[in-house]
């Protein structure tokens, strides 16, 4: 060192020089060494494009006549017919009505067979009964085999019944608690649509009255008619009920009837509709009887059916670490990932409802 000057000599430089380059190299191969190629400072969560499902994004809003209040999805239509012991309310999603809850009290005159029927063909054909159809099993199952019948009987120009086309059972959940079977079945509609939902309705038979068959025969044909009381059930496209029930089950919770509802029917109720509930509140009764069929379901036919619905659409499915939602991921996401967030799931998972989709 002279004159308070460093003195470094041209060897020093070099080495110098060196160690700095190595530095600056070590630190760009850092910066772009990682995660595949990406480097340290490269965040796989950031570009994650996430969309949001249809039923993650539903908004509730109260509706009300004279007779009910219910809440209602925003944007869906709701449409109501008959008198007080009849009474039907249906709420759906105008763009795509296999998004429905559907309510009917009660419906009468099916016959029990079809001999019965045909007896009042033949000696009553201007009857509703020589119309109507026939329940033979007398159970849920069997009245909603039928159920498309009563459309052409009852539709108006401002009332459609539901079509359920091919309607197949796929789980018999157990009695409900206002006395029908709880199924679950899928089914078509009116455009052939395929769809899926949870059904109740109680058939009942008051007991035989018997005829004979004809002045010549001693055949006895029982013709006493059924009646249907609660026919509700909520129902999907197919393959999406397990993201939409909790939705739906809010919505049959929330059915209120109004004190000119009640005491209307309360007037006009028959022997069996005595024995039934408050009516004020049936909705808090038909909601726990489908949570509680819900959650007793076999499983195992939700995780087949939601992966064969990812193999024909083109999802895999991973949950968020963080979150534990659950997102129907393009095919080949867990390739092209390289983070910790996201993992695919598990077997049980596919029970459980999805919040979206992740997009390329």
């Amino acid at each position: 060192m002279k004159n308070g000057k460093l003195n470094i000599s041209k060897k020093n430089l070099i080495i110098i020089g060196v160690v700095v380059l190595a530095v600056i190299g070590g630190t760009i191969l850092l910066i772009k060494g990682g995660n595949k190629g990406k480097g340290i400072l490269y965040n796989p969560d950031k570009n994650i494009k996430i969309v949001k499902s249809e039923a993650s994004q539903i908004e509730l809003e109260d509706y009300s006549t004279n007779d009910f209040s219910i809440k209602k999805p925003k944007g869906w239509k709701v449409e109501t017919l008959g008198d007080y012991i009849h009474y039907t309310i249906k709420v759906y999603n105008p763009n795509n009505p296999l998004y429905q809850f559907f309510f009917n009290m009660k419906t009468e005159g099916y016959n029990k067979s079809e001999d019965a029927k045909k007896w009042q063909q033949t000696y009553y054909p201007n009857n509703i009964f020589a119309k109507t159809s026939v329940i033979a099993s007398k159970d849920t199952e069997g009245f909603y085999k039928i159920f498309n019948d009563i459309g052409p009987l009852n539709n108006t120009s401002t009332f459609t019944f539901p079509v359920l086309t091919d309607f197949t059972v796929s789980e018999n959940l157990g009695k409900g608690s206002l006395g029908g079977d709880m199924l679950r079945a899928t089914f078509k509609d009116v455009n052939g649509k395929e769809g899926e939902g949870i059904f109740t309705a109680y058939v009942y038979d008051p007991g035989p009255y018997y005829v004979n068959e004809n002045i010549m025969s001693g055949k006895k044909i029982d013709i006493q008619y059924l009646n249907v009381y609660d026919a509700i059930f909520i129902t999907t496209p197919k393959d999406e009920f397990i993201d939409w029930e909790e939705i739906l089950n809010t919505i049959c919770s929330s059915l209120t009837f109004t004190d000119t509802f009640i005491n209307g029917f309360y007037k006009e109720q028959d022997a069996v509709m005595k024995n039934f509930q408050e009516i004020r509140a049936i909705g808090n009764e038909i909601s726990d009887g489908i949570m509680d069929s819900w959650n007793k379901r076999n499983k195992s036919f939700d995780i087949m059916s939601q992966k064969q619905s990812d193999a024909t659409l083109g999802y895999e499915r991973v949950y968020d670490t963080e979150t534990n939602e659950i997102y129907k991921a393009y095919n080949g996401f867990t390739d092209d990932y390289n983070g910790e967030r996201y993992k695919s799931i598990t077997d049980d998972m596919y029970s459980k409802k999805t919040s979206g989709y992740i997009e390329k």
